[in-house]
């Protein structure tokens, strides 16, 4: 938007070997367009009025002007130019009656063919004069209203005052090539190149879903902010020459990034289920996220047990008989928050069957199977666990039964993390969403079957981000 106290635009009145309008600068403040300021300089007013800068009343920017009525007689505001007799100016002026009587634009002075216009609405008008200097003074005048005397109330506003010279000057400028150079959750970086003109380019104009934005001077880049993440915006830029001249547009579609998810889901509910003296089963509810809740983790006495994915119920295994534990559930994330711990739940497991004399070898059609824990190269089995090998195991094929598996990456309610929040993650924490750190696995070892299903659940996101990325490549080779 274009600031400015009552944004009056001046030509540039000597511009050697060249004839063409130009909009200088604001100059209530002599500054520039873009430089808006509470003021009302080179205005004058007669006695019988005053003049004063306001903010209830704009076209657009902060300011327009006011002209008053004070007292008895003609309150008019005037302002004069320079001008070259016999040049052709085109003057527009935004204006609203703001009293019962009629105001206008009467009796300007330095020009031949000038039409009287009178300010009949209270609401914003564009008034345009077509006018040829026959004076080097000419002067533009703002009656508030059409009868003598005037009365102390009488009132009109006026904005956007552009005065330029008619322009020889009717060639657009060249189209600009558009693009981005990245993107935010709220932010889009745009760049542009290679309008011409065959007198200059001057300004470029910048729109977003249609609507203009905002007016730059002669540069190539533009950061469009306040928008919204993962929300799909179409922009535009036009290239313009000193005479106002327009080239075509050139469009870019551009998709924000999805907003980081720093909010951690709520605690599960976590209730014990059957057991015997060797499992336990849990079940939990009520875990919700902000954008989904993807896993859980379960603690065994203060120790990682399993995460298990997203599931409601789990089965803990390899416990010892008559043995009480504790146990927690926490729920996760997309972007690996972890919810404050559930309830905790201490159960105890049923009392060994076996008894003490009876050989925990078994044997059956042929088949003998043992009910105890095995060590092999060691003499302890960690809790939970009913086979520990100190070494190295080597098998032609090892299966594991698995309840879930990652095709929930490809469900359409599936919340993929964009490019950006994943590098965000890794620089946070140091791995992959969603996967162990080195520490909990050398801590915890990590279960094959999860592993696997881990391992395939980031390939799978990693060929949604190759398509996505092919698609893009494709339509900016569509584009250009």
């Amino acid at each position: 938007m274009r600031n400015c106290n009552i944004k009056l635009f001046v030509l540039s009145l000597l511009v050697v070997g060249i004839s063409y309008a130009q909009e200088v600068h604001t100059h209530s403040n002599g500054a520039s367009i873009a430089n808006e300021s509470n003021a009302t300089s080179g205005w004058s007013v007669t006695s019988a009025g005053s003049i004063s800068s306001v903010q209830d009343e704009v076209v657009d920017g902060n300011f327009s002007m006011k002209v008053s009525a004070t007292s008895a007689g003609w309150a008019v505001a005037s302002y004069s130019f320079n001008a070259e007799i016999g040049e052709v100016y085109n003057i527009s002026i935004y204006a609203k009656k703001a009293s019962t009587k009629t105001p206008g634009f009467f009796l300007w002075e330095g020009f031949s063919d000038f039409v009287s216009q009178s300010v009949a609405s209270t609401s914003w008008t564009l008034y345009t004069f077509s006018v040829t200097a026959s004076d080097t003074s000419a002067i533009i005048k703002v009656y508030t209203g059409n009868t003598y005397p005037a009365a102390v109330g009488d009132a009109v506003y006026i904005d956007s005052v552009s005065i330029q010279k008619a322009s020889s000057d009717t060639q657009a400028p060249t189209a600009p090539s558009l693009t981005s150079t990245g993107q935010t959750a709220t932010t889009v970086d745009l760049s542009w190149s290679g309008a011409t003109d065959n007198v200059g380019v001057a300004q470029y104009k910048v729109y977003r879903d249609g609507v203009l934005m905002e007016t730059l001077g002669n540069v190539t880049s533009y950061q469009m902010t306040g928008l919204t993440a993962s929300t799909t915006y179409s922009f535009a830029v036009r290239a313009l020459d000193a005479a106002g001249n327009q080239s075509t547009a050139s469009n870019l579609s551009v998709t924000t990034d999805s907003s980081a998810d720093t909010q951690a889901p709520t605690a599960p509910s976590l209730l014990s289920g059957s057991h015997t003296d060797t499992t336990i089963d849990l079940s939990w509810s009520g875990a919700t996220d902000n954008v989904g809740v993807t896993g859980y983790k379960i603690y065994k006495d203060g120790v990682l047990e399993a995460s298990p994915g997203n599931v409601g119920t789990y089965q803990v295994i390899g416990l010892s008989a008559n043995t009480a534990y504790d146990f927690i559930v926490t729920a996760l994330d997309g972007a690996g928050n972890e919810s404050a711990n559930s309830n905790q739940i201490s159960v105890t497991t049923d009392a060994s069957t076996s008894g003490g004399s009876v050989s925990v070898w078994n044997e059956s059609g042929g088949t003998a199977n043992y009910n105890g824990n095995v060590a092999i190269g060691t003499t302890m089995v960690p809790s939970g666990y009913q086979l520990a090998v100190e070494g190295h195991i080597r098998t032609r094929e090892i299966r594991v039964d698995q309840d879930v598996w990652p095709d929930y990456v490809f469900l359409d309610d599936y919340e993929l993390m964009s490019l950006a929040e994943i590098k965000t993650y890794i620089d946070k924490n140091g791995h992959l969403p969603n996967i162990p750190s080195a520490k909990e696995v050398e801590a915890n070892g990590l279960d094959l079957g999860e592993m696997n299903k881990l391992l395939l659940e980031k390939i799978e996101e990693l060929t949604l981000h190759i398509i996505k990325l092919k698609e893009e490549v494709n339509t900016l080779k569509t584009k250009n």
